[in-house]
C-alpha cells in the first residue's frame, strides 16, 4: 500500500522577513494573445502571433535606455530598511523606486503612485519572489516593406496587472471584465523577479 502526500500549492506561512534581498533570476515566459470579445476570452493561436511579442521585447534589448514598459520588467534588489516603506531598485535604473507595504506573514502588498507590487516569500523568508503580468493591445496593421505588402504585429502596452496565484485565462477574464467592449485582442507577457540560491 502506497501513500502520496498532496503537494502544496497555496502560499507559505512562517516567514521572516530579511532586510535585502538580491534578485538575481529574472523571466519572462512566452506570450499569448486572446480575443477578448467572447466570454470567456478565446485563445488564439497560429504559431506565429504567440512569438510576436517575444519577438517585440527582443529587438528592444539593444536600445539604450531600454524604452517602458520593458524598463520596469526586472527588479534587482528590494530594502525593507525602514518596518513600512520598501526600496525597489530598477535593473538598468539610475533610481530606486520607494513603496509603503502591508505584510501578513508571507504575502507582501506595495503600493506607489507608479503601480503596486505583490511579493511572495518561501523558503521561511530566505527567498522572495515577484510576478505580475504586462497586458498590451494586439493589433495587426499593414506595412510596405521594400515594395511588397505585409501584415505586421503590433503591441502597445496597456497595463501591468498582478499576478499572483493566477493563470494567463484568469488575468484575461479580469481583463475583459474591466474593459468591456475596449479591445479586440489582447496579448499578455508574465514577468517573473525571484531571488535563487
Amino acid at each position: 500500500m502506497m501513500s502520496c502526500e498532496e503537494e502544496f500549492t497555496g502560499p507559505e506561512t512562517d516567514c521572516t522577513l530579511r532586510t535585502l534581498y538580491t534578485l538575481d533570476h529574472h523571466h519572462v515566459r512566452a506570450a499569448r494573445a486572446y480575443d477578448v470579445r467572447t466570454n470567456p476570452p478565446t485563445r488564439l493561436v497560429n504559431g506565429s502571433i504567440e512569438y510576436g511579442l517575444a519577438f517585440q521585447w527582443g529587438f528592444m534589448q539593444d536600445d539604450d535606455p531600454l524604452p517602458f514598459p520593458y524598463n520596469e520588467y526586472f527588479l534587482d534588489s528590494i530594502d525593507f530598511a525602514n518596518p513600512s516603506v520598501a526600496d525597489i531598485r530598477i535593473t538598468g535604473r539610475e533610481i530606486n523606486r520607494t513603496y509603503n507595504f502591508v505584510r501578513e506573514d508571507c504575502q507582501i502588498e506595495l503600493e506607489s503612485p507608479d503601480g503596486n507590487l505583490h511579493l511572495e516569500l518561501m523558503d521561511s523568508g530566505e527567498e522572495i519572489a515577484e510576478n505580475r503580468f504586462a497586458v498590451f493591445d494586439y493589433r495587426t496593421r499593414r506595412v510596405t516593406i521594400d515594395t511588397s505588402s505585409v501584415l505586421l504585429d503590433t503591441f502597445l502596452f496597456i497595463e501591468f496587472r498582478l499576478g499572483h496565484f493566477f493563470s494567463y485565462e484568469e488575468i484575461a477574464q479580469q481583463f475583459a471584465r474591466d474593459h468591456p467592449g475596449e479591445y479586440d485582442t489582447i496579448s499578455i507577457q508574465q514577468i517573473e523577479n525571484r531571488t535563487r540560491k
